[in-house]
C-alpha cells in the first residue's frame, strides 16, 4: 500500500505539525527520525486515525482515508509502550485482532504459530506480558500487529526499551520480517544506528516540519541544511566561501582550498563527516585538500579514536581506527596533516535551508 500525506497540519496545545508532505511507496521501510518533540508520534497518530488534522489529508493507495475511523484503514500501529493486554497470554494477545475479525480457528492458529516462529517467541506463547523482557514484549506486540495482515505497519520507537545488543538483533529481525511480508512500514526513531540498520529512506523531522527526505546516504552525507547536518552528527561545519578559479569552483577557508562540484559563488559552509576525514603524519605533502594541523585532544571510543584537530582557524573532528591512531602516535600537541577527500565534500550555500531548521524543506526533496 502506498502512503501519501498531503499538506497535513494539526495543532495540539502548544505543538503543531506544519504542511507535512510525504510519499512512502508500497513495500518501503521508511524511518521518521528526529529529536524528542519533533512531531514524529503525532504524524503516526494522524495516519492511523487517532487525530483529525486541521488541514490536509491522508491517502492509502490513492484513497482519501482522512475521515475514516482507525479500524477502517487496515493499518496496524505499535505504540511506544506496546499496549499488550496484561491479563492475556502472548498467544491470546497475538490472536486478539483475528478473533475480532472472526477468522476460522484453524487459520487463526496457523497464523499465530507462523508469527511466533518467525519472531522466535514460540516458547513465550503461554506467558503473560508482565513476565516478559523489553525485547520479548516488542516481538509479541509486533506479532499481534502483523497477525491481521495489515498493508501498513506503524512502529513508534519500537526498540526504545531494549539494550544495544538486543536492538541490533531486533533490527535484523524487523527488516527480515518486513521484507518477507512486504508490508509498507513507517518506523519512528531517534537512534542513528537503528535507523541505518532498517531504513530504505529517512525523513528528518524538526519542530513539526520535514527538513529532508532521502536515502540514508543522502541524508547523512548530503544534508539539506545546517540542522540536518548537526543533528546527524556531521560535526565538521566549516564556514568559508565558494570562489570560481579557472573552470572549477573552489571552497576556500583559512589554509584550505578545495575543488568542489558546481556551486554559486559567495558565503558557504563545508560539511564533512568525521569518519570521512584522513590524518597523515607531519611529513605528508600539503596541497589541495590537505592542511597542516595540530592534535588538540583524543578520545578513545574502542575500535575508533576521535581526534580533535586544530587546522588554520577551524576545529576538526576526525574518527580514525585505533590501529591508525597508534601508528601515527596521535597525542595532544602532535603535528598532523589533515586531508579532506574530494568525494566526502558537501557544501551548503548561505540560502540552502534555514540555519536553525525552522523553515520547510525543499518540496521536491520530499517526493
Amino acid at each position: 500500500m502506498v502512503i501519501e500525506v498531503r499538506d497535513l497540519a494539526i495543532t495540539l496545545g502548544e505543538f503543531a505539525l506544519h504542511e507535512i508532505r510525504m510519499l512512502v511507496p508500497e513495500g518501503e521501510y521508511f524511518v521518521v527520525l528526529g529529536p524528542t518533540g519533533a512531531g514524529k508520534t503525532v504524524l503516526l497518530e494522524c495516519i492511523v486515525g487517532l487525530h483529525q488534522p486541521a488541514a490536509g489529508s491522508v491517502h492509502l493507495d490513492g484513497r482519501d482515508v482522512t475521515a475514516l475511523r482507525p479500524e477502517e484503514r487496515n493499518v496496524s500501529y505499535v505504540p511506544q509502550d506496546y499496549c499488550l493486554f496484561p491479563h492475556m497470554t502472548v498467544r491470546d494477545n497475538i490472536a486478539f485482532g483475528m478473533r475480532l475479525r472472526h477468522w476460522p480457528a484453524e487459520r487463526l492458529e496457523q497464523k499465530t504459530q507462523h508469527l511466533a516462529d518467525l519472531l522466535h517467541i514460540t516458547p513465550l506463547l503461554a506467558r503473560r506480558p508482565l513476565t516478559l523482557s523489553g525485547g520479548e514484549k516488542q516481538r509479541a506486540a509486533l506479532a499481534r500487529a502483523l497477525a491481521i495482515e495489515p498493508r501498513v505497519l506503524l512502529l513508534d520507537e519500537p526498540l526504545a526499551a531494549v539494550d544495544e545488543r538486543t536492538r541490533e538483533r531486533l533490527c535484523d529481525e524487523l527488516k527480515a520480517v518486513q521484507r518477507e511480508l512486504g508490508t509498507t512500514t513507517i518506523h519512528v526513531s531517534h537512534n542513528f544506528e537503528e535507523t541505518l540498520a532498517v531504513a530504505d529512506r529517512i525523513g528528518i523531522f524538526h519542530r513539526g516540519r520535514i527538513m529532508q527526505v532521502g536515502t540514508p546516504h543522502e541524508v547523512f552525507h548530503q544534508p539539506a541544511n545546517r540542522f540536518v547536518a548537526e543533528f546527524t552528527r556531521s560535526e565538521n561545519l566549516v564556514p568559508g566561501r565558494v570562489v570560481q578559479e579557472g573552470e572549477r569552483p573552489h571552497f576556500v577557508t583559512d589554509g584550505l582550498r578545495l575543488p568542489i562540484p558546481a556551486a554559486r559563488e559567495g558565503p558557504a559552509c563545508l560539511v564533512v563527516r568525521p569518519e570521512e576525514l584522513r590524518l597523515h603524519g607531519p611529513g605528508a605533502l600539503a596541497g589541495d585538500g590537505r592542511v597542516a594541523g595540530q592534535v588538540a585532544r583524543t578520545v578513545d571510543k574502542g575500535a575508533l579514536v576521535k581526534v580533535l584537530v586544530k587546522a588554520g582557524e577551524a576545529d576538526w573532528s576526525v574518527l580514525v581506527p585505533t590501529r591508525i591512531a597508534r601508528e601515527l602516535q596521535l597525542a595532544p600537541g602532535g603535528a598532523v596533516v589533515l586531508e579532506v577527500p574530494a568525494d566526502a565534500i558537501h557544501v551548503l550555500v548561505d540560502d540552502e535551508g534555514p540555519p536553525d531548521g525552522e523553515g520547510p524543506a525543499d518540496r521536491e526533496s520530499q517526493r
